[in-house]
């Protein structure tokens, strides 16, 4: 969306996308062009003041989410602790599994931490 000159005439333009190309669509001279100009600069303020409310919503709903973040990384951490210490273990961050124990009590050669 633009005014351009050329030849000594003011014209204004708007451009878009049409089958991933860039067409620039002659919108004229005068009052036609000016009123043209005119709401396309309104479309442009509404998508504006759209995009601030949805930066406000999403920082309220980040303030909101901060309390639950924190919980549940403290949640995590003591689950993760309790489960090591019931001798539970993560190969490779996949799924808690018990560990494999001799029946001597201790654990086998090749799974000595």
């Amino acid at each position: 969306m633009a005014w351009e000159t050329k030849g000594g005439c003011r014209f204004y333009t708007r451009s878009h996308r049409r089958h991933g190309r860039v067409v620039r669509d002659y919108l004229g001279t005068g009052l036609v062009a000016e009123l043209a100009a005119q709401h396309d600069e309104e479309d442009r303020r509404g998508r504006r003041a759209q995009r601030e409310q949805l930066r406000q919503e999403q920082a309220a709903f980040d303030a909101a989410a901060a309390p639950h973040r924190e919980l549940s990384r403290v949640a995590d951490a003591l689950m993760t602790a309790a489960l090591v210490a019931a001798g539970y273990h993560r190969h490779d961050r996949g799924a808690w599994r018990k560990r494999r124990v001799r029946r001597d009590g201790e654990l086998p050669d090749s799974r000595r931490d």
